[in-house]
């Protein structure tokens, strides 16, 4: 009989530390991941010939999480089976995961499935967002962390929450100009009451504060404006960004006539939060439930990541937003789970290898939540979406195509997309699918987008080239 096996799904912090875990307990462990290198968004690595060179002040806290995480990592290393460069591209079934590189595809075994593939970036769509030049606050740190490029020279940062001051104030550091950072509310807002309700959690995550504010003393310093409660109206230019438009807003998205701002930018990023990436969980037959504040639709889970299919767990942010520290801890814990499952069929077996993270992602699920409230969009924040304003870039989906299939009764999230091809291009849905649900009304968030094979792009090459599949050992 062979090892029990488990097979990871991405290479951020929860899946390097699920991967580990369950090498260190005893199975044999395949991990999955699209990027040539672990470590995922938040630890992007450059190519080694990149690696090195000074890090800020500012920086040096996030560089030393990453130290240890790695460190961590590379103590079982040697055990893993690390396939990069690869992608999941469907999941009939714990004995039938396909997987697929750019030459070859092939389908493959888990005793226990860990899906830890993090999250994506949500964007409010607005006139010229597709322009080139428009991209997300996380694109810019992509680029910058993967190949030590700077997107842009003057570059404009809108959204909400604490991610649009961290990539503006990197990307001053990399020697960009930013001519205004626009927040939707001040993302310090949701401390107070959290102080007067429960001061422990922001105590646990005080760390977190303090790198915070020495990111927004990168931008003070460079003399960036930092525009709280002003939204985004749109971004011009002849073929290319070329301006930002914000106006302030009248606390429910609505801009405030007179109030408009024009800024010269070549780059325009945008960030208004993050979609949990569960797709694959919900391919599996994964239980889901709708929470705005944590990332859409999540797959049901329990303490210890498992779902409502026997074997099948969900860790980090793919279950629910709260962030790289709490993602590192939670992939310990669904790995020590799924360890127990592959071996004895006992989720709960290895439960105290994991004592540790479990106590430590308490505090920081604890500081997550009292936070949570600064990712919350404005309710009309969408009545800025104009009807000739293209909401599914892949297949060129305007709002008014959708407003058309809205009053004709498709108001559901699969009969939208069956009548207007919205979320069936190459990201399948990840740029538009919570803009979809809110256009679409009452009806929108009630229901998750089906899931179906070909959840990644993968090329007919790949498909024709399948090297030996594999069956469950008995």
């Amino acid at each position: 009989m062979s090892r029990a096996r488990v097979v990871v799904v991405g290479a951020g912090p929860a899946g390097m530390m699920a991967a580990a875990q369950a090498a260190r307990l005893g199975c044999a462990v395949v991990l999955v991941d699209e990027a040539p290198r672990p470590g995922g968004q938040i630890h992007r690595q450059p190519p080694p010939s990149l690696a090195g060179g000074a890090v800020s002040a500012a920086a040096r806290p996030e560089a030393e999480r990453k130290r240890r995480l790695f460190d961590r990592f590379a103590r079982h290393a040697g055990a893993i089976d690390h396939r990069p460069g690869t992608s999941v591209t469907a999941v009939y079934g714990l004995d039938r995961i396909l997987i697929a590189d750019e030459t070859s595809s092939q389908l493959i075994r888990a005793d226990a499935l860990v899906v830890a593939t993090g999250l994506h970036e949500r964007v409010v769509p607005v006139p010229g967002w597709t322009l080139p030049g428009v991209v997300t606050a996380g694109a810019l740190q992509a680029l910058l962390k993967g190949g030590r490029v700077r997107a842009g020279d003057r570059i404009a940062v809108a959204g909400a929450g604490p991610l649009p001051l961290v990539a503006a104030a990197q990307m001053v550091e990399a020697g960009a100009t930013v001519p205004v950072v626009a927040l939707l509310r001040p993302p310090w807002s949701p401390l107070w009451p959290a102080l007067l309700r429960d001061p422990a959690a922001l105590w646990a995550g005080r760390g977190v504060l303090w790198e915070g504010w020495r990111w927004l003393s990168v931008l003070r310093r460079a003399g960036v404006p930092v525009l709280t409660r002003h939204v985004a109206l749109s971004v011009s230019g002849d073929g290319a960004a070329e301006r930002l438009v914000i106006a302030r807003h009248d606390g429910r998205g609505r801009p405030v006539p007179g109030t408009e701002q024009r800024f010269a930018a070549d780059t325009v990023a945008f960030n208004h939060g993050f979609t949990a990436n569960g797709d694959l969980a919900r391919m599996a037959g994964a239980e889901t439930r709708f929470d705005p504040r944590r990332g859409g639709w999540l797959p049901v889970r329990d303490g210890d990541g498992a779902t409502s299919v026997p074997g099948l767990f969900v860790a980090g942010d793919a279950g629910g937003l709260a962030g790289g520290l709490a993602a590192a801890c939670d992939g310990a814990v669904v790995g020590a789970a799924a360890a127990g499952w592959a071996l004895h069929r006992d989720a709960g077996r290895f439960a105290g290898q994991a004592a540790a993270d479990r106590a430590e992602r308490a505090r920081h699920w604890t500081f997550q939540a009292a936070l949570a409230a600064s990712w919350e969009l404005p309710p009309d924040i969408h009545e800025l979406v104009t009807p000739a304003t293209v909401v599914c870039r892949c297949e060129g989906v305007t709002r008014a195509r959708i407003d058309r299939a809205v009053a004709d009764g498709h108001d559901g999230l699969n009969g939208l997309k069956r009548n207007t091809r919205a979320g069936m291009g190459s990201c399948g849905g990840r740029s538009c699918l919570r803009t979809l649900a809110a256009l679409a009304g009452p009806r929108g968030e009630a229901e998750a987008v089906n899931a179906r094979p070909g959840i990644r792009p993968v090329t007919l090459a790949a498909l024709a080239n399948r090297v030996s599949d594999e069956t469950v050992a008995s």
